[in-house]
């Protein structure tokens, strides 16, 4: 993809010498929209991945104090037993 875009960059140029100074307004307001566009996919990605992970981590946690309390009546139980 980054290679497509380098090899467009001198027709791009070349394209707003020829152009209007109207149709080169609107193919920078274009990139410009699209840049803008990227950059919130890119926000959008990232906090869903934040997001995910700390769902994650409090998944894991919870299930960490599960275990401990597991293990905690499992202990008590030896005890009693051996009481």
């Amino acid at each position: 993809m980054r290679k497509t875009l380098l090899a467009l960059v001198p027709a791009l140029a070349l394209g707003l010498a020829a152009c209007s100074e109207s149709a080169q307004d609107n193919l920078s307001a274009t990139l410009d929209r699209t840049g803008a566009s990227l950059e919130n996919a890119a926000n959008d990605a990232g906090d869903t991945i934040a997001n995910a992970a700390d769902d994650t981590g409090r998944e894991l946690d919870n299930f960490a104090d599960d275990v401990g309390q597991r293990a905690e009546g499992v202990g008590n139980a030896i005890d009693n037993a051996t009481r």
